[in-house]
């Protein structure tokens, strides 16, 4: 197995975890880093629940993993997927599922990914079979599942029946293209921009539980972040069903901005530490205040927008996070964590307003 530390891992963002996984998916469908816990059981499973027409590929590795993607939260799985003729990639970094796919919209992927992860309640092999089981049934009737067997299929072929091949691919590409244009036009139950705050939240949640044991505090922030998860992913499929298209386009760019900031505050660069190495901050007990009191405004501002939907009303957002942005120090992480979710094929994300 690579190394994870020393020389190597410095230079290499993606640690090892990366070399290690795409290696392996050179061979087969299924990878769990030995570092998983019960990694032998948990490969079996997964053996026997992904396709073996190369449609579906999974990945486990630890939550160790997390710290080499830094350059942007789905880093490793986006690295994987590229190198990979899969189509479509489910990777669980600890208990935190991510997901990507060439048979189906990208943010639909994830949005599964999102959402079996917060059915499993930290079962990882139980999110990683809703999550593959579900993304097979999106499949649409008759697209190929997998990302094609390569050219050098052609060459084995007779010219008559290569010929037919491409002709009858023509049609299958049209139909296919007229079948995604409907789709595309309809939004994802959750926007990829939240989602994937959600999905950091969600890891961050365990961290806080684990902590929790014994840790009143850390107990309690676990709890009001598996609340809020919970509650923004309500808000948005009854946005689609019962709001307008500038409400949900609000919404979006608030919770965007506001669980970005959040996730930066609650990192293991911050609130984590600050509990677990109080004595090695200034003011300890204020900054642990700050960030429990924008959490709880936030948790309850997602459950007043979800009862304003119920009753069809106007959006209204009063939150302000500014006591979050107040330190130098926070104000440069949220910085670094807003530079970090842009998306690295265009635009700029949301959460950039200044």
């Amino acid at each position: 197995m690579t190394e994870h530390t020393g020389a190597g891992a410095a230079a290499d963002p993606s640690g090892g975890w990366l070399d290690d996984a795409a290696s392996h998916l050179q061979q087969g469908a299924v990878y769990v880093s030995p570092d998983v816990a019960n990694a032998s059981g948990l490969q079996t499973q997964l053996a026997k629940l992904v396709p073996s027409d190369g449609s579906i590929a999974v990945v486990v590795l630890p939550d160790q993993a997390y710290l080499d993607s830094k350059p942007y939260p789905t880093y490793l799985l986006d690295k994987l997927f590229d190198g990979t003729h899969y189509g479509s990639l489910v990777v669980a970094i600890g208990t935190d599922l991510q997901a990507t796919s060439r048979t189906i919209p990208k943010d639909e992927a994830m949005s599964i990914a999102n959402e079996a992860e917060i059915s499993a309640n930290g079962n990882t092999a139980n999110a990683l079979t809703a999550a593959v089981q579900r993304i097979e049934a999106s499949v649409p009737e008759g697209e190929s599942t997998s990302g094609g067997a390569g050219p050098a299929v052609a060459w084995l072929l007779p010219v008559g029946i290569v010929a037919a091949l491409v002709a009858a691919g023509i049609v299958t590409a049209i139909t296919v293209l007229r079948r995604r244009r409907g789709r595309r036009a309809e939004p994802a139950a959750i926007p990829s921009s939240v989602n994937d705050r959600l999905t950091r939240l969600s890891a961050l949640q365990q961290d806080y539980a684990r902590l929790g044991a014994g840790d009143a505090i850390a107990a309690r922030t676990a709890t009001t972040i598996g609340s809020l998860v919970g509650t923004v992913s309500q808000l948005f499929p009854r946005l689609d069903a019962r709001a307008a298209d500038d409400q949900r386009g609000l919404a979006e760019v608030e919770y965007t901005d506001k669980l970005g900031r959040l996730v930066a505050a609650l990192d293991r660069d911050y609130l984590l530490d600050i509990l677990q190495n109080p004595q090695l901050w200034e003011d300890p007990d204020e900054r642990i205040q700050e960030v429990q009191e924008a959490l709880d405004a936030v948790s309850q501002q997602a459950l007043d927008n979800v009862k304003q939907v119920n009753a069809r009303k106007a959006l209204h957002f009063q939150v302000s996070l500014d006591s979050l942005v107040g330190r130098d120090e926070l104000r440069d992480w949220e910085r670094e964590f807003t530079r970090n979710s842009k998306p690295t094929d265009s635009g700029e994300d949301q959460t950039d307003r200044k």
